[in-house]
């Protein structure tokens, strides 16, 4: 392996081992264990990583812990909101799938649209950024309604109902009943309701340093077969948001 291949591996036990900040960080023999190689070897490799600031070594315990360049180099990574950093996956997503692609938050009762993403299919039928829908009638919004409890989604409604589409659901209860299935297969489907003849996919995508949700959506032509979705739409969206849930910690 390369030194740069070793540096990697050192990083990569600080996960394995579940080391987080507090802990006692590695030991000099966790990591010759881990890597097996010889001493003098992982002894220059540590003290090469020391001195370009990818570990710090406790003057006490002499254990290792994550160093501050890379801890700087996170928390940029980290700071930026999440609408921004997701929207070069959905940009891809788009494209391979051919459907529209929207990245959407909750604000209170409504779903906002904040990122619009052309796919390789045109369509007339868009919702551009900065639109507006009632959260309960689509699957951005259901979706982030799902990261709420019971108690808090019917505190939102108790005096805030607003009509929506036939296919969406028609009071608290129903919606409650609806969210439960969404926090129970980790998705959402909306067929025909806030535009006929359009149905969409959304997942949720978390940045838990910062307490940031959002919904990531496919949408596209509606499907009178069931499930009423491609599977694969399904599968691509998955995959988007848990490559970024590992990267944001979700």
């Amino acid at each position: 392996m390369t030194t740069l291949e070793n540096a990697s591996a050192v990083l990569k036990l600080f996960q394995r081992k579940g080391i987080t900040q507090g802990h006692a960080g590695l030991t000099f023999t966790d990591v010759v264990d881990a890597l097996t190689l010889p001493k003098s070897t992982v002894s220059r490799l540590l003290a090469t990583m020391e001195s370009q600031g990818l570990l710090e070594r406790d003057p006490e315990t002499r254990s290792f812990h994550i160093g501050r360049v890379l801890l700087a180099a996170a928390g940029h990574y980290l700071s930026a909101p999440l609408v921004d950093s997701v929207s070069p996956a959905m940009v891809r997503l788009a494209a391979n799938t051919g459907c529209m692609g929207y990245v959407s938050k909750l604000d209170r009762q409504e779903v906002l649209v904040m990122r619009m993403f052309h796919g390789r299919h045109f369509t007339q039928l868009v919702t551009p950024p900065g639109s507006r829908m009632p959260a309960v009638a689509t699957s951005t919004g259901r979706a982030l309604l799902s990261l709420l409890s019971d108690e808090d989604v019917k505190a939102y409604y108790q005096d805030n109902w607003q009509n929506v589409s036939p296919n969406s659901p028609q009071n608290v209860e129903a919606l409650c009943e609806t969210l439960a299935e969404i926090r129970q297969q980790g998705w959402s489907l909306a067929r025909n309701e806030t535009l006929s003849g359009i149905s969409s996919l959304s997942v949720i995508v978390n940045n838990k340093h910062h307490g940031e949700s959002v919904a990531l959506c496919l949408s596209f032509l509606s499907q009178d077969a069931e499930p009423g979705y491609p599977p694969a739409l399904l599968d691509a969206l998955r995959a988007t948001a848990a490559e970024m849930a590992d990267k944001y910690g979700a």
